[in-house]
């Protein structure tokens, strides 16, 4: 088994290629993505031709994508705290983050992402679905990792102001099981999983050939 990997080559899965999939077009776009980690959406927007993207952090720590993908900007600062001035962006997008901020704050965080927002702007995000057997295959969920169901985050969208355009389920059997050994050869090992080129193609079949998901919801909606 090959050593633990932070490249976004490595890293790089269904979920995030579906994601890009998902935003449709960032061309000439400026962008904020909330929760960059290893920036590999920093690097798709900036392939697919966005004018710029910031890329922010809690603890400032961006492991390899300052030197992966030079042309983005990244500062420290949270979903809580931004660091950028009203209406500055198009689009902010935080994928796998909602679940990870102080519960009760999500509120505050849609709101400071809405101020930051230009009239119009899209908002998209991801997170894991609130669905009996997701959560029971989540190791994480037994010590308080949320799960949202779309009703939960439709209030939470009306509440902040946002319309919702758009809601995806996506991922299944093969997602959860990549994420359990994930969990087990990443924190013990420090190693890739066993037969992780069999499962990344699964889960790609999971995130771009099915609709019927259980695992992620995405979400699209625009500052009414």
């Amino acid at each position: 088994m090959k050593k633990y990997s932070s490249s976004i080559s490595q890293r790089l899965t269904g979920r995030h290629k579906y994601s890009f999939k998902f935003c449709g077009s960032v061309k000439g776009k400026k962008i904020l993505d909330v929760g960059s980690s290893y920036g590999w959406f920093e690097k798709f927007a900036v392939g697919a031709g966005c004018q710029s993207i910031l890329g922010i952090e809690p603890d400032g720590n961006f492991y390899n994508a300052k030197k992966e993908v030079p042309q983005a900007v990244f500062k420290q600062g949270s979903a809580l705290k931004i660091p950028a001035k009203d209406k500055s962006f198009n689009i902010v997008v935080m994928f796998d983050v909602i679940e990870h901020i102080p519960k009760g704050t999500e509120i505050q965080a849609l709101n400071e992402i809405k101020r930051v927002l230009k009239p119009k702007g899209k908002f998209i995000m991801s997170t894991d679905f609130d669905w009996w057997l997701a959560k029971f295959m989540d190791p994480a969920w037994y010590f308080g990792h949320r799960h949202y169901s779309q009703e939960k985050l439709e209030k939470l969208f009306n509440l902040a102001g946002f319309q919702v355009v758009e809601f995806q389920k996506r991922g299944g059997y093969f997602e959860m099981t990549g994420t359990i050994l994930l969990y087990l050869f990443k924190w013990i090992f420090r190693r890739e999983i066993p037969f992780k080129s069999f499962f990344d193609r699964k889960k790609d079949a999971e995130f771009l050939n099915k609709n019927d998901g259980f695992v992620t919801i995405f979400a699209k909606t625009i500052v009414r």
